[in-house]
């Protein structure tokens, strides 16, 4: 079987096998759990890691009581070797994508909020296509999903984009601009007029457990001289924050574009006062350095036409 290496890369001899076993240790944190799962005796397991160490010039794991921890040069080392042994793994998935007669293999990581706007468009519209592309799509929060593209695991996110600056391993289109409404359900007893941010400090609320959320409620409530009142329930599902809207029971800060229908309907109703709606930019995010490939460009190619065709206000240029 013939060995992959990377001579000139990482330095010389280095192979697969060796990241593979590299991360199996850090990700486990013991050597004899990381042999089990990388089905390799531990003492050649310890070979391996001498090899890579000496490769590389420097060591990469620390003894500690209770297993072994990564050094700074190991730290350094496990996020490339991620990248690499997830690259070779889509490299794997895409080839054999392409044989099945699609035009390549992608994944994406989408917010919740754009679950059934848009994606859902550019997704029917690329896979009626001649040469459709396989596609995964996974639904997450922004940090988590950074991780993965990071890391390789994602070959592109679509979310709101943050208030902070991103790592500069990663390029940013903006797309969309999402405006944000406070909601209630119909039966709420707050007033129809003159809603202070004092009324609203004083209503249960429901919120996306994520960091932009608790940036907002601060403030917010903040430039009326009041504390931030402290969330009943914080969760990562936009569908019980919906559902507990509609019982009443909680207020909330949502895209208008997700409460719309149950506004029309009568199961919503949105909150007037000072200071919203806010908006927030929605993108697409990708990795600076990823090369190109014509089934990545061909989705952003699509997602971009379905922002204009969304109704929403799209960003252009």
């Amino acid at each position: 079987m013939m060995a992959l290496s990377m001579h000139g890369v990482y330095g010389s001899g280095m192979e697969i096998r060796h990241l593979r076993h590299f991360v199996a240790v850090v990700d486990a944190g013991n050597l004899s759990k990381a042999a089990e799962r990388a089905f390799i005796s531990q003492p050649a397991l310890t070979r391996s890691i001498r090899n890579l160490e000496d490769i590389v010039g420097a060591p990469l794991l620390e003894r500690r009581p209770r297993g072994v921890v990564p050094t700074p040069a190991g730290d350094t080392l496990y996020a490339h070797a991620r990248l690499v042994l997830n690259e070779c793994a889509r490299a794997k998935a895409e080839v054999k994508a392409v044989q099945g007669g699609a035009r390549g293999q992608i994944s994406i990581g989408i917010a919740a909020m754009f679950a059934e706007h848009v994606v859902d468009d550019a997704i029917v519209r690329l896979c009626r296509a001649q040469a459709p592309v396989s596609i995964q799509v996974t639904q997450g929060f922004f940090e988590e999903m950074l991780t993965a593209l990071q890391a390789g695991v994602l070959d592109a996110v679509f979310c709101n984009l943050p208030s902070l600056t991103l790592p500069d391993d990663v390029t940013v289109e903006p797309l969309l601009d999402i405006p944000a409404s406070i909601w209630a359900g119909t039966g709420t007893t707050l007033p129809s007029r003159g809603i202070t941010r004092e009324d609203l400090a004083r209503q249960p609320w429901a919120v996306v457990d994520q960091t932009h959320m608790e940036l907002f409620m601060e403030r917010f409530f903040g430039d009326a001289g009041l504390p931030a009142p402290r969330p009943l329930l914080r969760t990562n599902s936009i569908g019980l924050i919906r559902k507990l809207i509609y019982r009443d029971a909680f207020l909330t800060l949502l895209p208008d574009h997700l409460m719309a229908a149950q506004e029309e309907e009568g199961f919503a109703r949105r909150i007037l006062v000072e200071g919203v709606p806010i908006v927030r930019r929605a993108g697409l995010i990708r990795r600076a350095t990823m090369p190109n490939r014509p089934a990545l460009e061909a989705f952003c190619e699509e997602l971009r036409a379905a922002c204009g065709r969304s109704g929403m206000h799209a960003v252009h240029g």
